[in-house]
């Protein structure tokens, strides 16, 4: 008993010696116990794993399916977008409408779109723009404007230069009337405007250069536009009229083309129509003084020498 007693405060005294406690040492055995159990685990872990790494496989297999059919339908809309907007390529406001067969509105091309040969002198400006233009749709209006300020005189490469500074394209106008009846080319004919805001999508716009609140359009620049205008209304198919030939004033807020040019309009798309009908006034043909009657003499002595020509 003596030696029980002993033993069992030898093995207390070694348990101390090593900081353990017979709690401790009884977790020990536990553990032992709970690493044996690992181990069989650890076989069905492994299984688990296998397993589930088969199903992960599958699982991305089918994964790659799904975002393969996901991505298709986002690229064809992409294609699809793509081709929506090179067909538009330009905003087009609602009321804009084909011109018969010309078709859709597109960017203007200086080859396919020329301007067909005019029958009067036009003098070519070639002016560089700064943007893309485009097709007018229809042409169904001409509007007729002056300079206003500055007065007298001015080249359409000065329009041209003030329409730059503006932040526009360039010139608005399609062409542009000088005091001596020169007809300069602004915009090329085929294109979209910039004179009448809200009509330039089916209007050609002429400047005839001046103040025509205070001057008055030389004989030249009326001989000009209405030979002009003639030959526009008989290539696009207008009829004279108030709602064909009109000043900007007809379609905007503002005094041009100026009172003195206003007023002519009513004449000149007199003038205009008979010239597209063939009943314009032509010079008379001369006449030799001494092949005319007495009556046609002394009418010709009235009228003056010029009659009898140079």
């Amino acid at each position: 008993m003596k030696t029980k007693k002993i033993m069992s405060s030898l093995a207390l005294a070694v348990c101390l010696a090593l900081g353990m406690s017979m709690g401790a040492f009884a977790s020990s055995v536990d553990d032992g116990a709970a690493y044996t159990t690992g181990v069989a685990s650890a076989d069905q872990q492994i299984e688990t794993m296998k397993a589930q790494a088969k199903k992960a496989a599958k699982d991305a297999k089918k994964g790659k399916k799904v975002t393969q059919k996901t991505t298709q339908p986002a690229k064809t809309a992409a294609d699809s977008s793509k081709a929506t907007a090179a067909k538009t390529a330009v905003n087009v406001p609602t009321g804009a409408k084909p011109a018969g067969a010309r078709g859709v509105v597109r960017n203007y091309d200086p080859v396919r779109d020329a301007t067909p040969p005019e029958p009067m002198a036009i003098k070519e400006t070639h002016f560089r723009f700064v943007e893309q233009l485009i097709l007018r749709p229809k042409t169904d209006m001409i509007v007729i404007h002056h300079v206003g300020i500055p007065d007298g005189d001015t080249s359409a490469a000065a329009i041209h230069r003030a329409h730059l500074a503006n932040g526009w394209a360039g010139i608005g106008y399609h062409y542009v009337i000088r005091k001596d009846g020169t007809i300069e080319r602004g915009r090329p004919l085929a294109t979209v405007g910039a004179h009448a805001e809200g009509q330039n999508y089916h209007t050609v716009g002429i400047n005839v250069t001046g103040n025509f609140e205070k001057e008055i359009p030389t004989p030249a620049q009326i001989h000009s536009l209405e030979g002009l205008v003639t030959w526009l209304c008989k290539i696009y198919n207008i009829t004279p009229g108030t709602h064909t030939i009109v000043g900007h004033r007809d379609v905007n807020s503002t005094d041009c083309p100026g009172r003195h040019l206003y007023v002519m309009l009513p004449q000149i798309r007199k003038d205009v129509a008979a010239k597209l009908s063939g009943t314009a006034e032509t010079k008379p043909k001369e006449k030799s003084f001494l092949k005319m009657t007495k009556k046609e003499r002394e009418a010709a002595i009235m009228q003056g020498a010029s009659v009898f020509g140079d």
